[in-house]
């Protein structure tokens, strides 16, 4: 999937009805074998007690019925001590992390983490030969809906009763069979049972399967055609002021169970025989080409698809729409179509050109061709992520796919560039070979998260891809990997809230960074040819991170590098947090370092959720260079290994005068800290010739030092100093650096008396540098527009008045001539911004108009960040009602516009407020949406900084305690209010005196 749309407001598009129908009926499924059924009679008898003891064990093969129950008492102690057996992994008792399904009731509901959704192994399918017909022609939308019919070819495993898979909001019709593959002689179907609470549908059997036998199991469905953005759903756009009706899907991670009944898990592979109904003015879509069509009658056309190799259900993709396409074809004969509204597909061209490039790029990287005769790629008006790798049919969010060389910025190019790249790296990574569970989702992500990286510099090497990954994923996702509420990258997930919960930046960011540091000290060769000694051994199969460590490993050994890749990356993926790096100079020249665990607040008490295996130790790749012998392009032979321990020595000579850098080009996933001397020394190098250290490590001292501070691990006034010299910086990534943490500042002291005296600070850095005819310049390379989109929002953020005049200027020019605006694209979003800001309702209400007629997609994002920026409450209030009105904003930007909101000052408490007054709702709507619901949460509270608005997040907890797919982001919230706290009680005065000292402030 794509990273999640976001907006940096320096930056604008960086990243930018009825009930449902019920599932039948309540009956919970439950399976044993035999061996347990006879323990737990055992325990019974022995106990004599008249409840059962709920305990989640392994679920196999026969049916049991719920057990009347037992009283407390030693129930109790022996339910613990069945939990410690499962924990301990006794599998003679069960086998609860791989194949149980039972549920055996007791008085005591066990823990939710005991609640097993995985499918017992029993039967598992080999083919599924299905038809979908969407009904959306006739009718209200709310009513529409899609009936379907499913065979499954299964293959019988260990003798069973019964056949369990998924399903979830779908209605059967019709009757269930099931026959003998060999014979078509029918199996009897005795009934079947829906555990709503797992989503599993059980169908019972009166004769026994029998192993290395195959059936076919038939059945029949209906389910609802909503707007929700998952499962197979309805997408609206409008043409001539009529609506125009798409069906598109959504699958990841669990939603594939919402569309046909199937073994909804990543591991559980099949070929699928799609075929696919629609009306004679529309055009189907699936994963594979079409084959051949049918007339059925009444104006219904069946479209048959070539069938799928084996393939995850989280994988397929269902489209019916009037879209068209442009085509090209690859190097190596690839059919590539990009499809989009006719309205838009001109803008499809440089999706097109990337898409191609980058996919015969990583054919060749891998050395495994594409196993599809074609690739196509489709923008969605409505879509829950930024993309989705469907294999064969990648389905986009208009913004990540579509680009305007008129209408979109510099940034909206790169971000159509990395995501394409990302969904293509997934054709490899995730859909050729898939994560066995949810719990190693950093195998899909945190590899297309870095090898998209490998695909832009392919395209476009002059953009620096590889300096942008240390502001854009490493720095970025140590703010959030700081945090004791933070979790290790592989981490044990359950339900489907927690498998949404780990959609974040650790599964997506982090693992792009450890995967950027291990490509380094493996070297190049290594690294790509370990990755395609994996690739090809687990080719359409399941993998287990450690399969990834084994081959890598046994590649470093054919190499003669004979590095242990398990032992090293186990601990960056089994322990959450990293690790601080202290670097010492010694007397003898020598450097002696030290690690330990960097926490944001040191204070904050660890909910123990997740023990360190390695008391949080790491296996560190050192490097260094110094002001003596400067080398940065450095490779893994200069690397120094710190193991486990607490402290190395390296054996070198550097005169005591001397800088020193640690973690040089930032390549390892870890913070370095020096003595203040050595500090001060990088910051007067910094002063006189900062060019002399490489802009990634100018970035690095810059975050390292800010949130050093913030931990207390360093002196806040050193961090200030850092940014003294910014007003001589040209650098992309060291801009980008500084105004993290500068933005930080201003977000802590923008409701106090020292905000005026910080923003004189912010318009002293960048007045010598802003131009106010920059607002107008187009000849720039790609990466001076992305320093010049920094630096023009800045200067009319903080009010330099020639910015705010020029703004305003080119913002009226446009009102005079709607269809023609004059305004570069890349700095669109910092004048519309400034403008709605000083000006009145009306210029709001052009604004607005001009989102909702717009029909470049970041045309229309940008302005609907900008229309967050009013001064006025109650247009802001307005503008929150309007976020839940899916004709006024789409369903996919409503949080998005609540976070932009809460980002104004303004806006903050409104913001707040809001999401409290509209909480079930907003949890209904967006809980099951991915990440959607975790961004709201941590985007409207990231400010927070009082004790009075801490107290006001336990209580809603408290008030609020199932928050879904929002808990950890909540948790977070909490821990982050408290640091924020933190900051504020040691830094204030510090910052008010460095004010003073540095002249914007008078005492």
């Amino acid at each position: 999937m794509g990273k999640a749309e976001s907006f940096d407001f320096t930056d604008m598009a960086k990243y930018n009805s009825d009930a449902e129908l019920t599932l039948g009926n309540n009956k919970k499924g439950c399976f044993i074998s035999i061996f347990v059924g006879i323990v737990i009679l055992f325990l019974v008898v022995c106990l004599v007690i008249g409840v059962g003891l709920l305990v989640y064990f392994a679920g196999k093969d026969n049916a049991c019925s719920e057990n009347p129950g037992a009283s407390n008492g030693n129930a109790a102690g022996l339910a613990d001590k069945c939990k410690d057996l499962i924990t301990n992994g006794e599998s003679s008792i069960c086998d609860l992390c791989k194949k149980s399904s039972t549920v055996i009731p007791v008085t005591t509901p066990a823990p939710p983490m005991l609640l097993d959704v995985r499918l017992p192994r029993s039967v598992l399918p080999e083919l599924y030969t299905v038809e979908l017909q969407p009904n959306m022609y006739e009718g209200p939308p709310d009513r529409f809906t899609f009936n379907g019919t499913v065979r499954i070819r299964v293959k019988c495993h260990e003798t069973t009763s019964n056949i369990t898979l998924h399903i979830n909001k779908l209605n059967l019709t019709g009757e269930i069979r099931v026959t003998a593959a060999s014979s078509s002689i029918s199996i009897q179907y005795t009934r079947h049972e829906i555990d709503t609470t797992r989503q599993f549908l059980i169908v019972y059997t009166s004769v026994p399967l029998q192993p290395d036998q195959e059936y076919d199991l038939d059945m029949s469905f209906i389910g609802p055609l909503k707007d929700d953005l998952h499962g197979l759903y309805r997408s609206t756009y409008t043409r001539n002021n009529k609506p125009v009706f798409t069906v598109a899907s959504f699958l990841a991670p669990s939603f594939a169970r919402n569309i046909l009944p199937c073994f909804d898990e990543p591991a559980i592979k099949a070929k699928f025989d799609v075929t696919l109904w629609r009306r004679e003015n529309m055009t189907s879509l699936f994963n594979t080409i079409r084959l051949h069509s049918q007339e059925r009658g009444n104006g219904w056309i069946a479209d048959h698809f070539n069938t799928t190799p084996p393939v995850s259900t989280y994988l397929l993709a269902f489209i019916v729409s009037d879209f068209i396409y442009k085509e090209d074809v690859t190097a190596n004969g690839i059919t590539y179509r990009a499809w989009a509204r006719p309205e838009a597909v001109n803008q499809t061209e440089y999706a097109l050109s990337v898409g191609t490039k980058v996919l015969t790029y990583f054919e060749n990287y891998f050395g495994i061709p594409f196993p599809l005769p074609k690739q196509d790629m489709i923008a969605l008006p409505d879509f829950a992520a930024g993309a989705m790798e469907n294999w064969g049919l990648i389905t986009y969010r208009e913004t990540a796919m579509l680009y305007d060389e008129h209408e979109s910025s510099e940034s909206n190019k790169q971000r159509v560039a990395e995501v394409i790249s990302h969904e293509l790296a997934h054709q490899w990574f995730g859909n050729l070979v898939t994560p066995s569970w949810w719990d190693d989702l950093w195998l899909n992500e945190g590899f297309a998260s870095f090898v998209e990286y490998m695909g832009i510099e392919h395209v476009h090497p002059e953009w620096k891809p590889f300096d942008q990954i240390v502001v854009e994923d490493i720095q970025d996702v140590f703010n959030f990997d700081g945090l004791v509420t933070s979790h290790p990258v592989y981490v044990p997930v359950s339900h489907p809230d927690q498998i949404n919960e780990i959609f974040d930046r650790i599964s997506y960011g982090k693992g792009a960074s450890i995967i950027h540091m291990m490509r380094f000290f493996l070297g190049e060769e290594t690294f790509k040819n370990g990755l395609k000694r994996y690739l090809n051994n687990l080719a359409y199969k399941a993998a287990f991170h450690d399969d990834l460590w084994y081959a890598l490993g046994n590649q470093s050994a054919v190499e003669n590098k004979n590095l242990n890749v398990k032992e090293i990356m186990d601990t960056w993926t089994l322990q959450m947090n990293y690790p601080v790096v202290k670097v010492t100079v010694m007397a003898d020249g020598n450097v002696r370092i030290t690690q330990k665990r960097y926490l944001r607040d040191y204070g904050s008490t660890d909910p123990g959720k997740y023990v360190s295996p390695f008391n949080y130790k790491w296996e560190i790749p050192f490097t260094f260079t110094t002001k003596s012998n400067p080398k940065f392009n450095v490779t893994d032979a200069d690397i120094h290994w710190m193991h486990k321990t607490d402290q190395e020595i390296i054996a070198s000579n550097i005169p005591q005068s001397d800088w020193i850098i640690g973690n040089v080009m930032q390549y390892g996933y870890y913070r370095v800290t020096y003595s203040n001397e050595n500090w001060n020394r990088l910051i007067e190098q910094m002063n006189q010739d900062h060019t002399v250290l490489y802009p990634t490590n100018r970035a690095q001292i810059i975050n390292d030092a800010w949130n050093l501070a913030k931990s207390g691990d360093l002196d806040m006034v050193i961090a200030l100093k850092t940014v003294n010299y910014l007003d001589k910086e040209k650098e992309f990534v060291a801009w980008q650096a500084a105004l993290r943490e500068l933005g930080y500042v201003d977000s802590m002291l923008e409701r106090t008396s020292l905000y005026g005296p910080f923003s004189k600070f912010m318009r002293n850095k960048v007045s010598g540098i802003f131009n106010p005819s920059s607002l107008s310049s187009s000849n720039m390379t790609h990466l001076e527009s992305f320093v010049n989109t920094l630096i023009a929002a800045e200067a009319c953020k903080y009010g330099i008045q020639s910015c705010v005049n020029e703004a305003s200027r080119l913002f009226n020019l446009w009102k005079q001539t709607p269809k023609q605006n004059p305004i570069r694209s890349s700095v669109r979003l910092t004048v519309y911004c400034t403008a709605i800001k000083h000006g009145t309702i009306e210029e709001w209400d052009f604004a607005y108009k001009m989102y909702q007629e717009a029909n470049v997609a970041s045309e229309k994002s940008r302005l609907m960040v900008a229309l967050s920026c009013s001064n006025e409450v109650w247009v802001l209030s307005r503008y929150l009602q309007y976020s839940l009105i899916s004709s006024e904003i789409r369903r996919q930007d409503s949080t998005s516009v609540i976070v932009y909101i809460s980002e104004n000052a303004i806006g903050r408490g409104l913001a707040w407020d809001f999401v409290r007054a509209h909480w079930n709702k907003l949890l209904e709507e967006q809980g099951s949406v991915l990440y959607r619901f975790a961004r709201l949460v941590s985007g409207i509270l990231n400010k927070f900084n009082t004790r009075y608005e801490l107290k006001e997040l336990e209580t809603f907890l408290k008030e609020n305690p199932n928050m879904g797919s929002g808990t950890r982001a909540f948790q977070q919230a909490i821990e982050k209010t408290k640091s924020n706290i933190n900051w504020m009680d040691k830094n204030y005065d510090i910052v008010k005196q460095w004010l003073v000292d540095q002249g914007f402030l008078n005492v």
